[in-house]
């Protein structure tokens, strides 16, 4: 805010200035084919305070289209990287038809590292059959989506 009211202030001062030495010069104003006088000067000094206040009134809004910048590089990051596993890439692809299966849980420990001292998962075992729909269901923070 002192950055942008100097610049306010600065501003005043070297209209004004510069206004003084215009009149006590006798520049012409090739405009109205006439020397500039303070009408000129304080209509000149209006503009520019009127001008300032504009760009004061968007300021606030700037932080809105910089935090809308780094969202959209976040995204566009996101969008342009390269994955590890190339899945257009067809060598060592084999046929995938008869794979058979099934996952299992065998007395699974787990802490969210960011919440260390609260136990998700104590001694959870499960065998998800191959074929079988299996619903996992529980309160918030349970762990269904650490299984999955």
């Amino acid at each position: 805010m002192a950055l942008f009211f100097a610049s306010i202030f600065g501003t005043y001062a070297y209209s004004f200035y510069l206004g003084s030495v215009w009149i006590y010069n006798d520049i012409h104003n090739s405009t109205y084919n006439r020397s500039y006088s303070a009408g000129d000067i304080l209509s000149c000094f209006f503009g520019v305070i009127f001008g300032m206040f504009s760009v004061g009134l968007a300021t606030p809004n700037m932080k809105a289209v910089t935090e809308g910048k780094v969202a959209g590089k976040l995204a566009f990051d996101i969008i342009d990287r390269k994955p590890h596993i190339d899945q257009d890439n067809n060598k060592g692809k084999g046929t995938v038809d008869n794979i058979k299966g099934a996952i299992e849980f065998k007395n699974v420990d787990f802490y969210y590292p960011s919440r260390p001292d609260h136990q998700v998962l104590h001694n959870f075992s499960f065998k998800f059959e191959i074929g079988k729909t299996t619903a996992i269901v529980g309160p918030s923070g349970s762990g269904k989506s650490t299984i999955v």
